[in-house]
């Protein structure tokens, strides 16, 4: 035995000593003790939100002739820079565990301050996090092998973690979320994703979904003009969060199945609550082409008399790309004719955003919280907001501002005569409520109307 090896081995039972904090960032390979997992029961039983993030490192191009010396050098890197830019972005008391789990892949699992049990979206904050780590690493790799700076391509996918009880269900949880996270990223379908699609059929088969609502507020009375319905699947499952849910569907062929069941589902909701507003649903280009889709929204009218097709918005989303705008813009023209009608989605997101309004014609146009989020503080998203105002008004189109979350933000809207608008900053997701529930919108009410007078002259 040579006198490293008794070096390398002394070192690594000195490491058994460490608790599992010192042990977070790529632990030493050993098999009867995981310190994530360990960490992770702590978190979850807090009843906080976790999640998985997955940086896949590869070559896009010219990747077997990648000499393994670089492949070496560049893993010891991007355990370096990882390791660094998370303990920066996001921080070590909201760091579970940062692992390598194979030659390409690098695994972060994190959690948020808000409960689990909210059902909500990976928050956006976070994803930002997630996506400026990727964005380091990218740096500190392109600086570390300039000459294959070109071909290197991160692949960053994140996925809410289930809960589970015990150690034994957490590791399994853990594994599901790597094969999902993986899945997203690259479009196969493993051993785990077929298990999960024929829990999705069942999902389906069952209508084990609910819809929750989130108002879209009038910015001149206060009132609430309408409600964008919000999806969520089981509770405690991967599938309950709606990105994923939306987007695994989509994946295993599944989404216009989904998107009827969603319909059906929010037009109950809808007239349980005698809800009289508009009403937001979102479905992709696919399902308004499916050739049983508008007889499926008119026989559910028809089983909910008091509601009409002129209250429903169908909210186009880019989860598919129109090809033929023609043949898309006569299949809007027949719903039209029933009285449905139609928004554009992620307005001033990208141009396709942007040609969707100019071939479809829409009767409301929403503004991506891309445009939104800190206008106040940026002078080209005020011009661009201000461009898509004159737009929309000489088009005779209604405007929705979404993203709202400062007050800050919402002033610009008051100022530049934005009619309506969503987000945190006036109410989160909830369930729809009926005229006498809705109470808690009195002070924000009161608030639109002072601060709209404010910016009236």
């Amino acid at each position: 035995m040579t006198l490293q090896t008794m070096i390398d081995r002394l070192a690594l039972a000195f490491k058994l000593t460490y608790s599992d904090r010192s042990l977070k960032y790529f632990p030493p390979e050993f098999n009867f003790r995981r310190p994530e997992l360990s960490l992770l029961r702590k978190v979850v039983n807090r009843g906080q939100a976790c999640y998985l993030t997955l940086y896949r490192i590869e070559f896009a191009e010219l990747k077997d002739e990648v000499p393994e010396e670089i492949w070496t050098s560049l893993q010891e890197s991007c355990r370096r820079h990882l390791k660094l830019a998370v303990f920066n972005i996001i921080g070590d008391r909201n760091t579970i565990s940062l692992n390598q789990y194979s030659k390409t892949d690098f695994v972060l699992n994190t959690f948020t301050d808000e409960s689990k049990q909210s059902g909500a979206l990976v928050p956006d904050s976070l994803r930002s996090k997630l996506e400026e780590i990727r964005s380091m690493l990218e740096i500190g790799l392109s600086g570390h092998i300039p000459q294959w700076r070109n071909c290197l391509q991160i692949s960053i996918s994140v996925v809410p973690i289930s809960e589970a009880t015990n150690l034994t269900s957490l590791q399994r949880s853990l594994h599901e979320a790597y094969q999902f996270a993986v899945a997203m990223m690259t479009g196969l379908v493993t051993s785990e994703m077929e298990a999960l699609r024929k829990q999705l059929l069942q999902v389906l088969d069952n209508g084990d979904i609910s819809v929750l609502a989130q108002p879209i507020m009038n910015l001149t009375s206060g009132d609430v003009y309408g409600w964008e319905i919000l999806t969520r699947g089981p509770v405690h499952s991967i599938l309950h969060y709606p990105d994923e849910l939306f987007r695994f569907a989509s994946q295993t062929k599944l989404l216009s199945k989904l998107e009827f069941l969603v319909v059906k589902r929010a037009l109950e909701e809808i007239e349980s609550r005698r809800i009289h507003e508009p009403i937001f649903l979102n479905v992709t280009a696919v399902t308004l082409s499916h050739p049983l889709f508008l007889a499926h929204v008119l026989k559910c009218l028809q089983e909910h008399p008091s509601l009409s097709a002129a209250q429903i918005y169908f909210e186009i989303t880019e989860r598919h790309e129109v090809t033929n705008f023609k043949a898309m813009f006569e299949i809007l023209r027949t719903y039209r004719e029933h009285g449905f009608r139609f928004a554009v989605d992620d307005t001033g997101s990208g141009y396709s955003s942007l040609q969707w309004i100019g071939e479809l014609v829409p009767e409301l146009i929403k503004i991506d919280r891309s445009v939104i989020q800190h206008v106040d503080r940026y002078a080209i998203k005020e011009s661009l907001l201000k461009a898509i105002v004159t737009a929309a008004k000489e088009m005779n189109c209604e405007l929705v501002a979404e993203g709202v979350e400062r007050e800050e933000e919402a002033d610009v809207l008051f100022r530049l005569d934005v009619q309506m608008g969503q987000g945190f900053y006036f109410a989160k997701p909830n369930v729809l409520l009926h005229k006498h529930e809705r109470d808690i919108f009195f002070e924000m009410k009161e608030k639109i109307q002072t601060r709209r007078e404010q910016f009236a002259f």
